[in-house]
């Protein structure tokens, strides 16, 4: 939902990088923390590239680096536009009933929904990409933050940024093809079903990605209530310069 996969499948197909399964128990990753046993399959040489959606809690934070993770990517994107796509995640592939934040979206109806999409985003990502925020500012160049929007608009450059970020140096026509092949296609159950035949880094969830699907998606009452619950945030990461949307 912002563009996790998409960073993901961009670095799987650089020579020498690979992803890796991380085994951690259910209980703990349904929370998005990890622990020491996630990096059991990390191999002693070569490259290894680790997707999640790590909280970024004092716990979390000191096991990846006592597994020797140096550099961070963290991806983000309008939370008006999460809510969005979380929901119709959320139709096509329900959450378990074990998950904290388990709701039958096809049964509840899409305004009531959108309205409790709305909460989750707010209660859970809000705190999460400002976790992040405070880490980099407490590390300076751990953490390289790519915005979904502009990994959407300007891809190259911002694949660019990345491969800067870990030193990598390809010749323009790989950097090129490694685009092309990573661009998102076909509806996200397509793309659920080719994972299971396609190499952990290649697989993808993608959706379409719309910039700015909220506004034709949400209700009057929603955009206010997310003028409330995002406002600042949304303001703080550049996406709006007020409260006059």
């Amino acid at each position: 939902m912002s563009a996790t996969t998409w960073i993901k499948n961009l670095i799987a197909r650089v020579p020498g990088y690979y992803s890796r399964h991380m085994s951690i128990p259910y209980n703990i990753a349904v929370r998005q923390d990890i622990v020491d046993s996630a990096f059991n399959h990390t191999p002693s040489k070569g490259f290894s590239l680790y997707k999640t959606h790590l909280n970024p809690s004092k716990n979390n934070l000191d096991c990846i680096e006592r597994n020797m993770v140096k550099k961070i990517v963290v991806t983000y994107r309008d939370l008006r536009d999460v809510v969005i796509s979380r929901y119709y995640r959320l139709i096509d592939f329900p959450k378990s009933k074990g998950d904290p934040h388990f709701m039958d979206y096809n049964a509840l109806g899409k305004e009531k929904a959108i309205d409790h999409s709305i909460e989750v985003v707010a209660e859970d990502y809000i705190p999460w990409i400002l976790g992040w925020l405070d880490f980099e500012k407490k590390n300076n160049g751990k953490c390289l933050f790519i915005r979904f929007e502009d990994l959407r608009t300007k891809t190259k450059e911002e694949f660019l940024k990345v491969l800067s970020f870990y030193s990598i140096f390809l010749p323009a026509t790989k950097i090129d093809e490694i685009i092309e092949k990573s661009r998102g296609r076909g509806t996200v159950k397509d793309n659920f079903y080719r994972a299971n035949f396609l190499p952990a880094g290649l697989g993808s969830n993608f959706r379409k990605g719309k910039i700015g699907g909220w506004k034709s998606e949400m209700n009057e009452n929603q955009v206010k209530k997310c003028k409330d619950l995002f406002g600042s945030i949304l303001i703080e990461l550049g996406y709006e310069k007020d409260l006059m949307w």
